[in-house]
C-alpha cells in the first residue's frame, strides 16, 4: 500500500489528517505503507512507477490536481489498484473514487456562521469551481441563509488546492470586504493561520491541536481511518466498488465545536447537526441560483447524482470576489 501527497505529510490540516489516518488504517490490518510526500502532478508517473516497482499494488492518490494525470496510468498498469481523492469529475472507471460528503457537514457550518455574524457578509475561500467545491459551498450558503436571510457570501477563488500566499491574500481581501466569519475548503491550513493573525473569526477544516484556537468557532473533521478502513476491506474480500462517497450518517466527518459559542449558537448548531442525522436532506425544497433560476422546487430534493457531477451553479447570494 502506497500514498501520494502534494505537500509533505505533516503539513497542518487536511493532509496531516488524512496521511494520519491511512497509517492508523494499515496498521490496524497489518499493512505495510509507503507514503510519497511532495509530489507535484508532474511528478506524478514516475513516482507510481518507483512504487509499482517495490512490488506495491494500491496507490492512493491524496490531491484531486492529480486526477488528470491517471488515465494513462490506469491503462498502462491495469494490474495495480488506483484511487483518487475525487468524486465529482469524470475520471476512468478503473479508478476507484473517494472522498467525503463535506456538503452535509458545511451546510451545518453556516448555520453556525450566520449566527456568529455581526456584518451579515461571511467568507469563503476555495481553489476553483468544480462540481465539488461548488456542492460544498451551496451547501454553506443555504446554511447562512436559513438564519440569517439577507446574508451576503463572499467567494475567493485562489486557483490552487495549496497556495499559502494566495490563501492568505484571499483572506485579508474578505475581511476588508466586511467579512466577519469565514471558512475555507483548501489543503492547508494557511487560510486558518492568516485568520487567527489578522483577529478574523473562523471554520476550520481539519484543525490540528486538542484545544481549538480562540478565534476559532468549530472544526471540520473527518475520520479517515474509518474512510480508508472501509476502502482496504473490500478490497481483502475483492469487492468491487468505485466510489466512495460516506457523510455524516456514516460517522466519518463531523463538526467539532468551542465551548466558547453562545448558548443559542451551540443549540441550533445542535439542533442542525441532528435534523441532518435524521435524514434531512440539505438540498431539498425551494432553491434559486445567482441568477434567478429555480434549481429546486419546494417539497422536493436535488438527487444525488445532480449533487454528484452537475453542480455547475452557484445558490443566490454568493458573490465571487474577484482581483482588482
Amino acid at each position: 500500500m502506497a500514498v501520494i501527497l502534494a505537500n509533505h505529510r505533516d503539513t497542518p490540516g487536511w493532509t496531516s489528517s488524512i496521511s494520519r489516518g491511512l497509517q492508523a488504517a494499515c496498521d490496524q490490518l497489518d499493512y505495510n505503507l509507503y507514503v510519497e510526500d511532495e509530489v507535484d502532478r508532474s511528478q506524478l508517473g514516475p513516482v507510481a512507477e518507483k512504487l509499482i516497482h517495490r512490488g506495491v499494488k494500491h496507490i492512493i492518490l491524496a490531491n484531486p490536481d492529480y486526477q488528470s494525470n491517471l488515465e494513462h496510468l490506469a491503462k498502462k498498469y491495469p494490474q495495480i489498484n488506483f484511487y483518487t481523492n475525487s468524486v465529482g469529475e469524470t475520471v476512468s472507471p478503473a479508478i476507484t473514487k473517494y472522498s467525503v460528503r463535506y456538503y452535509e457537514v458545511r451546510y451545518m457550518a453556516g448555520v453556525l456562521a450566520g449566527l456568529h455574524t455581526k456584518t451579515g457578509v461571511v467568507g469563503y475561500i476555495a481553489p476553483f469551481p468544480a462540481p465539488e467545491t461548488r456542492r460544498d459551498l451551496n451547501a454553506f450558503a443555504m446554511g447562512v441563509q436559513s438564519v440569517r436571510p439577507e446574508a451576503r457570501i463572499l467567494v475567493r477563488w485562489t486557483e490552487y488546492w495549496i497556495n499559502p500566499s494566495r490563501e492568505q491574500e484571499a483572506v485579508y481581501i474578505l475581511k476588508h470586504a466586511g467579512a466577519d466569519v469565514m471558512t475555507y475548503f483548501l489543503a492547508t491550513n494557511s487560510a486558518a493561520m492568516a485568520a487567527q493573525a489578522q483577529n478574523l473569526d473562523y471554520i476550520d477544516f481539519h484543525a490540528n491541536d486538542s484545544h481549538l484556537a480562540p478565534g476559532c468557532l468549530a472544526a471540520i473533521e473527518t475520520d479517515w481511518q474509518k474512510v480508508f478502513l472501509d476502502i482496504l476491506r473490500n478490497n481483502e474480500i475483492q469487492q468491487e466498488k468505485t466510489l466512495y462517497w460516506q457523510g455524516m450518517l456514516d460517522q466519518v466527518v463531523t463538526m467539532r465545536l468551542s465551548p466558547k459559542l453562545t448558548p443559542t449558537e451551540e443549540a441550533l448548531t445542535i439542533r442542525t447537526r441532528e435534523k441532518i442525522l435524521q435524514g434531512y436532506p440539505v438540498f431539498s425544497g425551494t432553491i434559486t441560483d445567482q441568477y434567478g433560476v429555480l434549481r429546486c422546487h419546494e417539497g422536493e430534493a436535488i438527487a444525488a447524482s445532480a449533487l454528484l457531477r452537475r453542480m455547475d451553479w452557484l445558490v443566490k447570494g454568493v458573490e465571487i470576489v474577484e482581483s482588482r
